[in-house]
């Protein structure tokens, strides 16, 4: 598990440092440096992949992100002339990378690196397999989608937009759901399918997912059927039912899929789903971390972070792992730097402070409303 990152001279972050626990919950008006933070350990990440080392120097437009050129990267407020990152690994420095800063460049070269493999010989999930992304823009409803078969056969690949979360089903429906917390109560077996549908039926009740992989035409179908009574719907392209389901799938399948010790960044989950939905992926969220995976997750949903507040309180997670950052900038201040407030959580789900401007605008519109 990452348990700190480090960051200097990167975008917002003149200097910043993140101690991270199980569930981390990134949060803040828009324009604060969330998606910054993430964006260092994908960076990490694709210059590791596609650069096939970080000391290959640092990768930043790939297929996994694109942030532009070194004056992209560059944290405005600098005075030197390097970017750097460390991360710790269960309290042990495992990265420590630093990268000349050069302006017109995509690869900024690498000028100091010390990068360790663990105790067991393994590098940690950011650089492996058990490293999980998806954007906040994800895939789209259609009628069929393109199959790659490799991606999904060799490494489980879901896919950064979830493209192929529909494939995966297909392919992985009746395997064992590994992580016992995520398993639903109403799931009429372990499988992966049955747990899908009971989390599914949480954001709209009585859903089936149907997922198909045709390997002569090389595309999935994915549709949905409902139940009416002791019978079910016709099914139902993703084009004619709501949003929500087609880009929560890809959270679902992700989720229940797996394993102890991975580790799974995700963007604005609550995206198209009703309040109820929204706190139940809260829920569900809150629940993996509590059975070894390492979430990072951005939002701006109080009522997904209701729902792991909820999640605290009814035990199924420790509060001590649940670490929620609020990210600010003083408008007033002649430096363009980020700050990060951490409320924290009682064992009874109570935020210890609330920073202005945090998940307070229910708050002020009621203030106004009741005003006679």
């Amino acid at each position: 598990m990452i348990t700190r990152v480090l960051m200097q001279n990167f975008k917002a972050f003149k200097e910043a440092e993140i101690n991270l626990t199980a569930l981390n919950l990134f949060t803040g008006l828009n324009g604060m440096g969330k998606s910054s933070f993430i964006q260092s350990l994908l960076l990490l990440r694709q210059s590791e992949i596609e650069g096939h080392s970080l000391l290959g120097g640092l990768r930043l437009k790939g297929n996994i992100i694109d942030i532009g050129k070194g004056k992209d990267a560059y944290c405005v407020n600098a005075t030197e002339d390097f970017i750097k990152f460390e991360l710790d690994i269960d309290y042990e420095k495992m990265i420590d990378v630093s990268y000349k800063y050069i302006a017109e460049t995509d690869v900024l070269p690498s000028i100091a690196n010390r990068i360790l493999v663990d105790h067991r010989g393994d590098k940690m999930p950011l650089l492996t397999k058990g490293f999980k992304y998806l954007r906040a823009e994800r895939i789209a409803p259609e009628h069929n989608y393109k199959a790659n078969l490799s991606a999904v056969q060799r490494d489980g690949f879901i896919g950064y937009k979830g493209e192929n979360a529909g494939l995966f089903i297909a392919l992985n429906k009746l395997e064992p759901v590994v992580l016992d917390s995520v398993r639903h109560p109403n799931a009429k077996s372990n499988n992966l399918i049955a747990n899908i549908d009971a989390w599914m039926n949480e954001i709209t009740p009585g859903t089936h997912v149907i997922s198909t992989y045709y390997n002569d035409l090389d595309i999935v179908k994915l549709s949905y059927q409902f139940e009416t009574g002791s019978d079910v719907t016709p099914d139902f392209s993703p084009i004619n039912v709501g949003f929500g389901f087609t880009y929560s799938l890809p959270i679902l399948t992700t989720i229940l899929s797996a394993k102890r010790g991975d580790l799974i960044i995700v963007e604005n989950p609550e995206s198209h789903l009703h309040p109820h939905g929204q706190a139940k992926m809260g829920e569900l969220i809150a629940k993996a971390a509590n059975d070894g995976i390492q979430l990072i997750v951005e939002s701006h949903s109080d009522h997904l972070l209701n729902g792991i507040r909820i999640a605290v309180k009814n035990h199924e997670v420790d509060f001590e792992e649940v670490s929620i950052f609020y990210f600010e900038r003083d408008v007033n201040s002649n430096e363009h730097v980020t700050t990060i407030d951490q409320p924290t959580l009682d064992s009874n789900g109570r935020l210890s402070h609330k920073p202005k401007g945090f998940f307070d605008e229910y708050s002020k519109q009621l203030d106004v409303l009741i005003k006679p």
